[in-house]
């Protein structure tokens, strides 16, 4: 009897131990949990690459709430005060919607949000004639520096490409997109990201830029056929070869964008989330999923919020090939574009690095992308590109893979909340 009394104590004595334990073990953890949310700066187990990270990503993306896959009831209200800076305007002094213009940027700003002179703008652009043309030398990608009536000089980027063909590769593969620059022009002015130049579709016509209008550098650089019959340019630039050259049509008309110089002065910064261009070696910040923490030290809060909104707007785009971007007024401006619009079957994550290791957000643009949930961001695209010379500028899977990255950057943010605070995220 005595050896069983001492099994029954002892037997409570461990259940009791286990049930302390079991306490112990739950608070700790919950106790682990809230701190995370509250402000834990380094990412979990199973996010701490890339790769862990978009898995956990588009998990999250299949349990959105309905704010994210319904339509705003304020979209509407938006999407006509875009639709009416758009509208097409005529003028009778060109020289004077070129001076009205040149005074549009202040900060970062490179356009209005309404202005009637936008329309007007978007129609000398695309019609006012053409009195001069040469090479635009410096970069890495064909450009012609054209002057159209008035004295307005533009940057005309030539098409390399089909709307359908797709970019295989790395995401940086490839010639400049001139569709992505028009694009990337009207999802500024959606987005409230009035960050980009002005820019129109247009054709050229090689015969009459070689036969009238280039100078003798850019006359060099362009190739005519023994019957006249194809004008070809290759240009002056980095980059540039005889051998890759681009031609006009049987009518020797060229397509391609029109860019609106802006006035000013620029700086140039390397980017800190900038690739190595080397196959199987990665830079720091594709290896460290915290790699903002020390940078947030080195970096204006401003600058910081700049980036994460480039983030946004170049993942939508797929342009992850902004290895330096530009500032006016110390402010960020996303001056070249071309290389979005890819691939539409793949989504390169690591664009977003800038938000989602940051994880700091403007809550102004918080807001104006929760008012394009539910399909509507590119149906406003497409929309406002109609009116384009050259429309339809993206195919329907372009557009399908706008609306599936929009969805990931809902994901994202909210990953954000969830490890700082909504209101530690958004300022």
């Amino acid at each position: 009897m005595t050896k069983q009394i001492v099994w029954i104590i002892l037997g409570l004595l461990a259940a009791l131990i286990l049930i302390v334990y079991s306490l112990n073990f739950y608070f700790m953890s919950h106790l682990n949990v809230n701190q995370n949310v509250g402000g834990d700066t380094s990412y979990g187990k199973a996010a701490s690459t890339k790769s862990g990270y978009f898995h956990q990503l588009k998990k999250r993306v299949r349990s959105l709430k309905p704010i994210y896959l319904n339509r705003n009831p304020q979209y509407y209200r938006i999407r006509n005060k875009v639709w009416r800076n758009f509208e097409p305007k005529t003028y009778e002094n060109v020289t004077l919607v070129w001076d009205i213009s040149y005074w549009w940027p202040s900060d970062n700003d490179l356009f209005p949000a309404l202005d009637t002179t936008m329309g007007q703008l978007l129609n000398a652009l695309r019609n006012e004639e053409i009195i001069a043309a040469r090479n635009a030398p410096k970069g890495t990608q064909l450009k012609l520096l054209l002057t159209l009536a008035g004295k307005q000089k533009v940057i005309f980027k030539p098409k390399w490409y089909e709307r359908t063909e797709v970019i295989d590769g790395p995401v940086y593969s490839g010639k400049d997109r001139f569709n992505a620059e028009i694009i990337a022009f009207y999802l500024g002015a959606i987005l409230d990201m009035r960050w980009t130049p002005v820019a129109v579709g247009r054709k050229i016509n090689l015969s009459e830029i070689y036969e009238n209008k280039a100078d003798k550098l850019l006359r060099s650089t362009m190739t005519v056929n023994d019957d006249q019959t194809k004008y070809c340019v290759y240009g002056k630039c980095f980059y540039c070869k005889e051998t890759e050259d681009v031609c006009g049509d049987d009518e020797h008309l060229l397509e391609g964008v029109v860019l609106y110089l802006v006035p000013g002065s620029f700086e140039k910064y390397r980017s800190p989330w900038q690739r190595t261009y080397k196959e199987n070696h990665l830079a720091p910040w594709e290896e460290n999923m915290d790699y903002c923490v020390p940078l947030k030290d080195k970096l204006s809060y401003t600058r910081l919020l700049d980036l994460a909104d480039v983030a946004i707007f170049d993942f939508l785009i797929q342009n992850g090939d902004r290895h330096h971007y530009e500032t006016r007024e110390d402010r960020v401006v996303l001056i070249d574009n071309g290389k979005g619009f890819g691939n539409p079957n793949v989504d390169h994550i690591d664009i977003l690095a800038p938000l989602y290791q940051c994880c700091v957000l403007r809550k102004s643009t918080w807001d104006r992308l929760l008012f394009f949930s539910g399909g509507t961001l590119t149906e406003l695209l497409d929309q406002v590109s109609k009116r384009d010379l050259l429309y339809p500028l993206l195919t329907n899977d372009h557009y399908k893979a706008i609306e599936r990255r929009l969805l990931m950057v809902y994901a994202a943010v909210e990953a954000c909340f969830d490890r700082f605070g909504k209101e530690t995220v958004l300022t």
